[in-house]
């Protein structure tokens, strides 16, 4: 019979077992998506992949809809950690070249993550993944507008979260639709999703430099 410690410790060896078991799982959907469209992976493909028998992977994710959450609650935590990393100076020149700034760091972010990028601008996401990502959006969004709130002094404007959060979506569609048609993020597709953002704000804060709030904290 197991004492106290004895029934501890196989409790922490399970599940560290268990945790192990998570981490292949995901680990084999993630390489399975950097060769293979989202809706060419199966549960049995990322089984098979982790060399997790079905039976014992119902345990950790039930379903494939199960591990492409997990996929993506760990990437919106990568993407806002690179979001929101320090700006330059020359980052911060402007209220648009914070927004350039942050639409290019989240083209890179996607570009280092393909896998994780086909489940969230893929093109080919249920729509119930795709309201996570709208949700994570908006959250994202709250924080690129305290961010310029902190910067600059912005005009009055209705609806503010409303207007950054459709901006987020405007990039959002250009990315899905470069990933549609290239199967990547290409260059060209990037500087139109700044072209659009910028352009779509623009309506709401103006063209003109507007005054600073405070002194910018750079690199």
């Amino acid at each position: 019979m197991l004492g106290p410690s004895g029934a501890a410790s196989r409790i922490e060896r399970t599940q560290r077992r268990g945790d192990l078991r998570r981490e292949e799982l995901l680990r084999a959907a993630t390489a399975l998506l950097h060769t293979r469209a989202l809706t060419e992976v199966s549960y049995a493909a990322v089984c098979a992949r982790a060399r997790v028998p079905t039976s014992s992977a119902y345990h950790f994710y039930r379903d494939l809809d199960e591990i492409y959450r997990a996929l993506l609650e760990a990437d919106r935590v990568a993407l806002d950690a690179s979001l929101m990393r320090p700006f330059s100076r020359r980052q911060l020149a402007s209220w648009q070249s914070v927004v350039g700034c942050l639409v290019d760091r989240s083209a890179a972010h996607h570009r280092r993550h393909p896998a994780a990028a086909r489940i969230a601008i893929g093109g080919q996401t249920p729509p119930h993944l795709k309201r996570l990502g709208r949700e994570a959006d908006r959250a994202r969004a709250g924080q690129a507008l305290r961010l310029l709130e902190q910067m600059f002094v912005l005009p009055r404007m209705r609806n503010r979260q409303r207007v950054a959060f459709l901006t987020a979506e405007l990039v959002d569609t250009v990315f899905t639709a470069s990933m549609i048609e290239a199967g990547r993020l290409t260059p060209d597709y990037v500087r139109l999703a700044k072209n659009a953002a910028i352009g779509f704000l623009t309506q709401h804060l103006g063209a003109r430099p507007l005054p600073r709030a405070r002194a910018p904290r750079a690199r």
